[in-house]
Parts: C-alpha cells; structure tokens; sequence
C-alpha cells in the first residue's frame, strides 16, 4: 500500500476574492505525475480556478496524517478526468497523534567525534526519541551523531541524539532523546513509519 492511493479524501484550496475556499474530492487514480481526482457536482461554480495551469494547494488525509502540496492544474474539469500534477519531492507530511511511535528493528550508528563508532539496535523509533539495545554501555547525557540505517530502500536519517535514560530492569537499554534532524530526514522518517505501520499490521492479520 502505497501513501497516497485512490478512495483517499483530498482537500482542494483556492483562493477567491481574498477568501479561502475548499473543495473536498476524492482520490480516483494515482498515475506516477499525476492524480485523477473525482470531484464534488458543486464544483461548476469554481471551474474557473480549476483551468489548466492554475495553481492549487492540496491537502490528503491519510491514516499517519495530512500530506500537504502545492500543485497545477493539468487537465480541467469541463475537457476530461480532472488531473493535478504529482510530485512527491515537494510533499509535506505532518503527522496526528495516532503513530507517534512504532515498535521496530532497524541499525543505529552512534559516532562522538574521533571515538570509534558504535551500532546498536533500536526498539522503538519516533521522531523526537528512541529506545535502543546496546552491549557497549551508553554514558548518561552523553551526545551522539547519528546514522538511523533503515531497511530496503529507505535510506539513512541523520540527526544527534542524547541518551537520558537507562532502563532500571534492561541495564543495556537505553532512551535517547533526538533533535537536529532537518525536514527532509523528518519527512523520510515520517513515510518509512508509515510503511512499516502498514506492513507490519497486514502480517498481523
């Protein structure tokens, strides 16, 4: 399952007269540039916003959040299918309360400067802290640079993290709170938590 997908609600804005207005369609078919979208009879009354060329910003509902894009028309309503250009690399995700943290195995590095690097394994990742299983005992408040190696295809996340707790009971245990990850390995993080949120749960079942 992908992120974007067909039956999934999209939101439609446009600016008229100095006033917002939304137009709530559904995803029809998803093509690799661009998205056929079904849209609501009411739209006639807007069809002239909706000519090709014109800009819109578009907002998706997905299960982790709201992907948020700016976009062109590409074919109007009133000639065929009604289709805005699709480009995921100008995509924002912004995350609900829903999948704040999942349950999983990926490679950690941590590197301090010239000290040799360690890897460790996480058991939980999220965007503002991790839980990680390490031999090597972790110094508390002590700050890392670090590599997130994800599975497939997924890349790596670069971000710096500080380890500000060790588990009383799992003595090689440890909670390391993240910060400086830029918007690019945010968003990547955040798509890759989504992904594994699916696969994992259709194994599940």
């Amino acid at each position: 399952m992908e992120l974007i997908h067909s039956e999934q609600k999209i939101s439609i804005n446009i600016e008229k007269n100095d006033k917002l207005v939304e137009i709530i369609g559904t995803i029809k078919e998803v093509k690799d540039d661009r998205l056929i979208v079904d849209l609501p009879q009411y739209f006639m009354r807007y069809v002239e916003y909706l000519e090709v060329g014109k800009p819109l910003s578009i907002k998706i509902f997905s299960r982790l959040g709201t992907i948020d894009f700016n976009t062109v028309v590409i074919t109007s309503p009133l000639e065929s299918d009604f289709t805005i250009e699709l480009d995921y690399n100008a995509m924002k995700l912004t995350p609900d309360s829903e999948v704040p943290e999942i349950d999983a195995i990926e490679t950690l590095k941590l590197q301090k400067g010239d000290e040799d690097y360690m890897l460790v394994k996480t058991a939980s990742i999220s965007i503002e802290k991790m839980i990680c299983i390490s031999n090597n005992e972790l110094e508390l408040d002590k700050t890392f640079d670090c590599e997130l190696i994800l599975p497939k295809d997924y890349g790596i996340i670069n971000f710096k993290a500080t380890v500000t707790k060790r588990d009383i009971v799992y003595d090689n245990e440890y909670t390391l709170s993240c910060y400086g990850m830029d918007e690019e390995n945010r968003q990547s993080l955040l798509y890759y938590m989504y992904m594994y949120a699916l696969e994992y749960g259709e194994q599940e079942d």
